[in-house]
């Protein structure tokens, strides 16, 4: 992804050039021209590119202010309340000093004032995602279960009955290549060489889409927006967890069987009597390098870098919230590994935030910026001093991690609010949680020293 960090001065200036009224009128125009001049230095001409949100059209434009940069702007997209934001991260450009710090063929989104900006990130990936055939699928699965819910969850208990019945022949389930079992990679992952490489980056998907999710609610927000102070902190911490991520390969290991490192709970399938037989611009791979031998030789995310199978392949469902607790009642399993129809059913069990993603994590997370960029002075509960970030850590487990995902079959999958609240806090730089993220974001820097 590209780099979400950026610090920008987003409050709007206005200047005003006012001629001396102390001048004589009868001075000359040489006269008048030089102290214009004096006053207001003119800022040279440059060429920027611009398009709408939609990539529809786009235009080269020379301007050597913000102000006719908007004039010639809103004669090629006219709108009532035109705005320019930046096409890399969606910030907005609201004074001539921000702009001529930018560089030459700078391409700028035109649209209005609420708009929810589609970086250029953003939409490759919508582009990518529309010529899957893959992905497509995975758009018809899902407006259909929110269309149709229960009929949907009696057709996947049908389908699941008649399973049962049939036996589904799993003897290549224990296959790993695509030269062994040719059929389970077509329609999607031929690209792939293993099972386990095609499973891995499934995982990978899942986690960057709520990557994905956490960065359009907290950019659409109106603190963002508003507050520029709140905005420099959000996107910091929208780059830390990128950082994260990388340092835990987006927890590929979730749905990858040969991962040695198991979840508890699949101890608790085997006593029951069951058998078991990988946008910001990317840091350079030095730099991805680093954060991955830092997470691990700190052990930051280890608890969470499990999988959820077992070395068969075997995934248990862990059960409903309203369960309390990762055993399901129904007994729902699946192995994707033994057939192409058990992979494409797979798309349906879910990860289910125990805390709510869009409920209470990112809220809380926003309360907590806006009480960081509005009272300064807050001390830490645990330290009793000044507070200087928020717990990004604690986020990040509760966003991306098995600390707060539990894997579940569509009909386990509660849809109603729950009670239970996040975790995530203030910190202040005593704080263990603060140094760690802090020095992991240090290797970018001690990166580009050594380079």
């Amino acid at each position: 992804m590209l780099n979400y960090i950026r610090d920008t001065i987003m409050a709007p200036s206005t200047r005003s050039s006012t001629s001396a009224k102390s001048s004589s009128s009868k001075q000359t125009a040489t006269e008048e021209g030089s102290n214009s001049s004096k006053a207001i230095p003119t800022s040279p001409m440059r060429g920027y590119k611009i398009t709408d949100n939609e990539r529809t059209r786009k235009y080269g434009i020379g301007a050597n202010s913000l102000e006719v940069l908007l004039t010639k702007a809103n004669n090629k997209f006219p709108l009532q309340d035109l705005h320019l934001y930046l096409a890399s991260d969606g910030f907005e450009v609201s004074d001539d000093e921000y702009l001529n710090s930018l560089p030459a063929q700078t391409l700028f989104i035109v649209a209005g004032p609420d708009a929810v900006i589609t970086t250029d990130a953003d939409f490759e990936f919508e582009k990518m995602r529309q010529q899957s055939p893959l992905l497509k699928v995975a758009d018809i699965f899902y407006d259909f279960i929110e269309q149709h819910p229960e009929k949907f969850r009696r057709m996947i208990s049908d389908y699941e009955h008649q399973k049962q019945r049939l036996v589904l022949d799993n003897s290549k389930a224990h296959l790993s290549l695509k030269d062994e079992h040719v059929e389970w990679f077509e329609g999607g992952e031929e690209r792939f060489h293993s099972k386990e490489e095609a499973m891995a980056v499934r995982a990978q998907t899942r986690v960057r889409g709520y990557y994905y999710k956490a960065k359009e609610e907290l950019t659409r927000n109106q603190l963002y927006r508003q507050n520029a102070k709140a905005r420099q902190v959000i996107n910091a911490v929208l780059e830390q967890f990128r950082y994260l991520l990388i340092g835990c390969d987006y927890f590929s290991m979730m749905f990858n069987r040969k991962c040695g490192q198991k979840h508890s709970f699949l101890q608790q399938q085997r006593q029951t009597g069951e058998e078991e037989p990988d946008a910001g611009s990317l840091p350079s791979k030095r730099l991805r390098q680093l954060i991955k031998e830092y997470t691990k030789q700190h052990s930051i995310l280890d608890d969470w870098s499990v999988s959820l199978c077992t070395d068969l392949g075997d995934f248990y469902c862990q059960g409903a919230y309203s369960d309390n607790g990762n055993c399901c009642s129904l007994q729902h399993t699946i192995n994707p590994y033994a057939s192409r129809e058990n992979l494409i059913l797979f798309q349906v069990w879910n990860l289910d935030h125990q805390i709510e993603l869009c409920r209470t994590i990112l809220p809380a997370l926003v309360a907590n910026v806006e009480e960081l960029v509005s009272k300064p002075q807050l001390k830490c509960a645990l330290h009793n001093k000044r507070v200087v970030d928020i717990s990004v850590l604690e986020y990040f487990l509760e966003i991306f991690s098995l600390k707060n995902l539990k894997l579940v079959h569509i009909v386990c999958h509660d849809k109603v609010q729950r009670s239970n609240h996040s975790n995530g806090r203030l910190l202040c730089p005593d704080c263990h949680e603060y140094r760690i993220v802090q020095e992991l974001m240090d290797l970018q820097k001690a990166s580009q020293t050594t380079s």
